[in-house]
């Protein structure tokens, strides 16, 4: 293509733009692809240097206005480049792309019914202004076109791109250029250049942070008050690229870190300890604990702030005081429970929602499906503000009857997965000695005695910051009882070993390992509730002799003698469901 084809162009201005190019010998670019660039890149990026930018004296300057000037595939008055961007130009507004705007049957064919005339037009006009302008994936300016759906914005671009040509990545990048000069502090001196991105009000700063501002106009609407980066650009070829993506990063990274140094003094005048920068928790929107991850997305953070209120201390009480409630809960609840204990009968086969489970397996997979759903609900953080209100034990603002629902919530896997193992193997066998209701009630007694052995020991020694949750207490109970009140009875695990091994002995291996821990809870690193174990051990063991003296436990026919009983498979009796055989008495 040449300028022979352009029958619009001004021979005058073809000549004199001959009569001002150097020769062949003088220049950097040949003379054929000048003529060629009347229709295509006037000068691209490639062929020019930024410092060196040419002027309106320079070949490539009336070229490109030359371009401005063929309107051979365009209709006469629409503008289509970016040089051509007139200073009043808006975003709101945008360009025409037509003489006269589309009639309503136009905009159907378009965009589907459901448009109107003036908003089809208005949205038409408003792309192709973007179009021209460079700004067509800048965010910056979505609220002019907020109350159009996605679809019909893809629609209206394929109708701008199938009847108008304009070089979109052309026009960008030009806004680029203009940018990473006002960047630089040193605008092109070519008038012809004042236009779109470089029509800016002097006295307002471009965002480098931002891909583009259309106007003046447009420029209050989208100024962040991102401080500039001071970016020293090459001698010879000028800002690169790379340049403009380091001049932006370290613009946000200003920015961040005059951020945190705001949240350092506001820590320091609160009276807050922040985590070093090398913490992953310096990077969290909200204080987190050690060992917890950052929380770096802002809804998120809010369900976190509104989970953890606003009180920043305990309120002021004595031990008594703080405790009281949850002793009286205790002590109502559980008689109830035993009162319910003395009444309670099983339900017959044929009233059984599952007949063909054992009772005991029945009970046991409701427990563990109730614990699976709470650490569900942990995971969700719209319900975090209602877990930390009824589902976990606060020593600083106790509610009674969190002493209770506790044991029903975790919120790591593997706490939950070791305390569900244990409370499912034993807890199989206590319910066939006990029966449902007689189980449920020890389960609750052990727990919920372990989470007010803890309020209180705690309340005591005056560490109102601890929080508690988990079925820690009520399995260690359970697992206590149990093996307590068969502790003149054999077991054996997987058939191993083939005489059993006494129940006294598991009993006393619980017991060691616990005073372990009791030893291990001094050390700082320790997260364990040692007293809310050792009191559902007791209480455990407790419990299981006050059914016995009721007759709520095992018939006395049922308790061998120490050395005579026959081994039991634990975990074959659970994984088969099925019931133990009938003791019979070793000779």
């Amino acid at each position: 293509m040449n300028a022979s084809i352009c029958p619009s162009a001004s021979r005058t201005l073809l000549r004199l733009a001959s009569r001002s190019l150097p020769s062949a010998s003088s220049r950097s670019c040949p003379l054929a692809p000048r003529q060629l660039s009347i229709l295509a890149v006037p000068c691209t990026t490639s062929q020019r240097s930024r410092s060196t930018r040419p002027t309106a004296a320079s070949p490539c300057r009336i070229l490109a206005a030359s371009r401005g000037q063929c309107r051979t595939f365009f209709k006469r008055g629409v503008i289509t480049a970016y040089q051509d961007l007139p200073a009043e130009y808006k975003d709101k507004l945008g360009l025409f792309f037509s003489r006269k705007p589309l009639s309503q049957k136009e905009i159907d064919s378009i965009f589907g019914e459901g448009l109107s005339e003036e908003d089809g037009n208005q949205l038409l006009r408003i792309l192709h202004g973007r179009r021209v302008a460079g700004t067509l994936e800048d965010p910056a300016f979505s609220i002019h076109t907020a109350r159009f759906s996605k679809q019909q914005i893809q629609r209206g671009l394929e109708y701008l791109r199938r009847h108008i040509k304009v070089d979109e990545v052309l026009n960008a990048g030009l806004r680029a250029e203009d940018e990473l000069s006002q960047l630089e502090g040193n605008p092109a001196e070519d008038p012809t250049l004042k236009t779109g991105a470089d029509a800016l009000d002097p006295e307002v700063k471009p965002d480098p942070t931002s891909s583009t501002q259309a106007n003046a106009g447009d420029t209050k609407e989208v100024q962040q008050h991102v401080p500039i980066t001071e970016v020293k650009p090459d001698p010879i070829y000028g800002l690169s690229v790379f340049d403009q993506i380091r001049a932006r990063n370290q613009a946000k990274e200003k920015v961040r870190l005059e951020r945190i140094e705001e949240e350092k003094r506001r820590a320091i005048a609160e009276g807050r300890r922040l985590p070093d920068d090398d913490d992953p928790r310096a990077r969290s929107l909200v204080e987190v604990e050690e060992g917890q991850r950052a929380i770096t997305n802002p809804t998120i953070a809010k369900y976190h702030r509104e989970a953890m209120g606003t009180e920043t201390e305990a309120p002021d009480m004595s031990v008594w005081q703080r405790t009281m409630p949850s002793i009286f809960f205790y002590v109502l609840t559980i008689g109830f429970l035993a009162s319910l204990t003395m009444v309670y009968t099983e339900p017959e086969e044929k009233y059984r929602l599952f007949p063909e489970i054992s009772p005991a397996v029945a009970t046991i997979a409701a427990i563990v499906g109730i614990n699976s759903l709470v650490m569900l609900l942990w995971r969700i953080p719209h319900m975090w503000k209602v877990m930390n209100r009824y589902m976990i034990l606060v020593v600083g603002k106790p509610r009674p009857i969190t002493i209770f629902t506790a044991n029903f919530s975790h919120q790591m896997v593997s706490h939950f997965l070791i305390n569900m193992t244990v409370f499912s193997f034993i807890g199989v066998h206590l319910h066939e000695d006990l029966g449902r209701m007689g189980f449920i009630t020890l389960l609750m007694a052990a727990g919920g005695g372990g989470f007010l052995g803890a309020l209180i020991g705690y309340s005591y020694k005056g560490m109102l910051g601890v929080t508690s949750l988990g079925a820690s207490a009520s399995t260690v109970g359970i697992g206590a009882a149990y093996f307590w009140d068969h502790r003149n009875d054999r077991f054996r695990i997987w058939g191993m070993p083939q005489d059993g091994v006494h129940g006294i002995v598991w009993w006393a291996l619980g017991v060691s390992l616990f005073t372990l821990e009791l030893f291990n809870s001094f050390a700082k690193e320790s997260k364990s509730d040692t007293i809310g174990h050792w009191a559902g051990l007791i209480i455990g063991m407790c419990a299981i002799e006050l059914m016995n003296m009721a007759g709520l436990g095992r018939k006395k026919n049922d308790r061998p003698e120490v050395g005579n009983g026959p081994g039991t498979d634990l975990v074959k009796d659970i994984l088969s469901g099925e019931e133990k055989p009938a003791r019979k008495e070793v000779r």
